[in-house]
């Protein structure tokens, strides 16, 4: 087997000798042999290698490659040619991609993403994690919009997630017009007013938004401006916001909302209020390091369709009231303080409670 070229131990066709009379030889084995043969390569470059050197290893390689490669990095492979070889096999089962992307990385990159737009049709997830050198300053070089222009050459492109993005690359989400799900980790505080809003124009499509403010958390005043931007909205995810920003905004089709805090914190009441009156169709609320006072209970009790609360910061003595939600079916708390007769209030809970 040493004379194949492979470099490894094939040690099930090591007995098998062909016959003088031309008997069977090794391109006339059984499916089951040349998957046992790829199953002794472990770099994935080797096997494209192998796949490369007759139709046969390719036709048993792109049936291994469709099982395994629904979801992609680009640092899977160091090379555009056997990216390219590889999505020739499989590209048509991908539907998520992930690429960490640095300056730096331009010229891989850009050639990357240029080949997912050619071979991969039903790719609908991109998770585009942004570097930054640190001696970085502004201003900014003028391509560095064009890898969003790289992602709108993705033709079934719905569900998209940035992090860390710069303003340059931000603003030019308002050419995204089919995207159902959006996540924006970390807004550049360089981002005008103005561009923040025009970013979101064409979204009429969007179901799923998810806002973490990072260093830029008095953004989120901006919220209610973005209520009629996004008429199908059925779930937001605020993180890193600023607590004491009181309204909303009249999401009218939302029915899931996740708060996140960095730190323990406390949302005001005018807030809660806002909530109550604008979704009056909400029926999922997280609360993460929010911590619930026992004057505002009341309020979430407010929101009659809830089915599903999660609270990390619960006040203890009002585990009972949640019996008040006749309609809740899932329920996590962790209590700020031990509750007073927990079985009692349990049960309560539980009668009440009744789906």
């Amino acid at each position: 087997m040493d004379k194949l070229g492979f470099g490894c131990p094939f040690s099930f066709l090591a007995g098998k000798t062909r016959s003088t009379s031309g008997g069977p030889g090794f391109l006339d084995l059984n499916y089951d042999c040349y998957l046992e043969i790829f199953s002794y390569l472990n770099a994935l470059e080797d096997q494209l290698n192998l796949g490369r050197t007759h139709p046969l290893f390719r036709v048993v390689l792109a049936d291994i490659l469709r099982t395994r490669y629904e979801k992609v990095n680009v640092r899977l492979l160091k090379s555009i040619p056997d990216w390219e070889f590889l999505l020739q096999l499989c590209g048509s089962e991908v539907s998520r991609c992930e690429v960490p992307h640095g300056r730096w990385d331009e010229p891989f990159t850009y050639p990357f993403l240029m080949l997912l737009g050619r071979h991969c049709p039903n790719l609908r997830q991109a998770v585009i994690i942004f570097m930054h050198a640190v001696t970085e300053t502004p201003p900014e070089s003028g391509d560095r919009g064009h890898i969003m222009q790289l992602l709108l050459g993705l033709p079934r492109l719905t569900n998209l997630t940035l992090i860390d993005a710069r303003s340059a690359q931000l603003y030019q989400l308002r050419h995204f017009s089919n995207l159902e799900a959006l996540d924006l980790d970390e807004i550049d505080p360089n981002l005008s007013n103005a561009s923040f809003q025009q970013m979101f124009e064409n979204m009429v499509c969007l179901k799923r938004l998810l806002l973490n403010f990072g260093r830029d958390r008095m953004r989120s005043h901006q919220l209610p401006l973005l209520a009629d931007k996004f008429p199908n909205l059925d779930h937001l995810t605020l993180e890193n916001f600023d607590v004491g920003f009181s309204k909303l905004g009249e999401f009218k089709a939302l029915r899931s909302l996740r708060l996140i805090s960095r730190w323990i914190a406390e949302v005001n009441n005018d807030f809660y209020r806002s909530v109550v009156k604008s979704t009056g169709n909400l029926q999922k609320l997280q609360l993460i390091s929010v911590r619930v006072r026992g004057d505002q209970v009341h309020h979430i009790l407010a929101i009659s369709r809830l089915t599903a609360l999660d609270c990390d910061n619960w006040p203890a003595q009002s585990v009972a009231q949640l019996g008040e939600l006749q309609n809740l079916e899932c329920l996590a708390l962790d209590c700020i303080d031990s509750p007073a007769n927990p079985s009692r209030q349990l049960m309560f809970l539980v009668k009440n409670c009744k789906k």
